[in-house]
């Protein structure tokens, strides 16, 4: 378990995930970036995209800025997941893009695009 995501990280089921993402109208050749820092959820989300042929961009969440700003924008993703832990990180990203992708939020807090919400309903 990935220390910095806290002891309360809830698994993720990649089937889940797939039926989510279908639904969100994500598929084959739709590119979403992931700022995810518990490397368990991020294969877990990974795994359930690559189910239905999407690419999946992993984004660094150390390297905050213009750096993470260049990393999204070479990524050309449609949806980017972010960690609520990495809000901080991805809000460094704000005024660098011309563009912004649509986000879901992962993990406690999220209020709105709630991914962790998302994932229930597919129960």
């Amino acid at each position: 378990m990935d220390r910095r995501a806290g002891p309360a990280a809830a698994a993720i089921c990649p089937h889940r995930v797939a039926r989510w993402a279908c639904g969100e109208g994500l598929g084959a050749g739709t590119t979403v970036a992931l700022l995810v820092a518990d490397l368990g959820q991020a294969e877990a989300i990974r795994l359930g995209l690559a189910r239905i042929g999407t690419h999946v961009t992993v984004l660094d969440g150390t390297r905050p800025g213009q750096p993470l700003a260049d990393s999204l924008v070479r990524s050309d993703a449609a949806l980017v997941i972010v960690d609520t832990a990495l809000s901080d990180a991805y809000a460094s990203v704000m005024g660098r893009l011309a563009t912004y992708p649509a986000v879901w939020w992962n993990g406690p807090g999220a209020d709105f695009a709630s991914l962790d919400l998302a994932l229930d309903e597919q129960a």
